[in-house]
This record gives C-alpha cells, structure tokens and sequence, in this order.
C-alpha cells in the first residue's frame, strides 16, 4: 500500500510529494512510513527499484554488442529516460543519499561506468574521460529534461552532442 500511494503521489507531484500525505493516502501514519523508509530517497528508490534493476541488467546486455558507442548511448538514453519518470528523480538517480553498495542505483553506475570504460578500451571514446563524468553528465541531461516548456527532442539532441565530444 505505501508504494502504491507512493508511487501515485510521486506521478502526480514528482519526488518531493509530501510524505505525511503518502502516509495518509495509504492508510497509516507517518511513523509507519518512516519505519519501512527511513529517508525520502529510501522511498523513492523503493518505487523505482524494479525500472533501476531491469536497466542494470540491459546495461550489462549491451556489453555484448558489436558497437561500444552505440551501446554506450542507448543505455544513456534509458537512463535519462527512467531518471524522468517522476520530477525531482535525476538527482536521486546520480547521487542516492544512504544507498547501499548493492543497490539499484549502484548497479546502474556500475553498468553504466562499464560500458563508457568498453567505449574508451576500444579507442573509439577519448581516454581523459573518466565514466563517473559521463554518468553525471547524462544527470545533467535529466534534470534538463525536468525543466518545464522543454522540447521533447532535446534530451536526444544533447545526449548525440555529449557522445560526439566523447568520440575520438
């Protein structure tokens, strides 16, 4: 129930919903919630934990392919696509406060620094680039596409223009 309504408060108000109401819409009180989620990013890890794992494990499928670059932007892609399900999530996504080493979020910044480290083995990105700054970078592409009246296409635009800058 606390993730249902969680979840609901998230989509309608993105992550910064009030938690006091989340309590309410699911029928228990604030102590509840904060005894099962000790801290807002708890919660909203919570709620996206199942999109986080399967985009953890696409990201280590796309290890595999033929073209490290095309692999790389792909899974940046749907990493800035999941870090805009709710508003206020690209900041949770890049930097989880109180996330485990085993958690969603980490495997994600494992996959992901993986795959930027395949691209720049393989010669084709430059090899200044640590993967910790792409994966920051694609943050910054996320929050972009947070901001109101944006052009949905510019997300695509500023993920080709990074993956060009990166290439060698």
């Amino acid at each position: 129930m606390l993730l249902d309504a969680a979840l609901e408060a998230f989509r309608e108000q993105g992550v910064t919903a009030s938690l006091d109401e989340v309590a309410k819409a699911a029928g228990v009180g604030p102590g509840t919630l904060y005894r099962h989620f000790p801290s807002r990013d708890h919660l909203v890890l919570a709620v996206i934990d199942e999109g986080l794992a399967g985009l953890a494990e696409f990201g280590t499928t796309l290890l595999e392919e033929s073209d490290p670059v095309q692999a790389l932007l792909t899974w940046l892609a749907s990493f800035v696509e999941q870090g805009t399900v709710f508003t206020g999530l690209a900041g949770t996504l890049v930097a989880p406060a109180n996330a485990g080493v085993d958690s969603t979020c980490q495997r994600n910044q494992l996959s992901g620094r993986a795959l930027v480290q395949r691209a720049i083995d393989a010669g084709l990105l430059r090899d200044d680039v640590e993967p910790g700054d792409v994966i920051d970078m694609a943050g910054a592409i996320m929050w972009i596409g947070e901001q109101p009246v944006r052009d949905p296409a510019q997300r695509d635009r500023l993920l080709r223009i990074l993956i060009d800058g990166l290439r060698r």
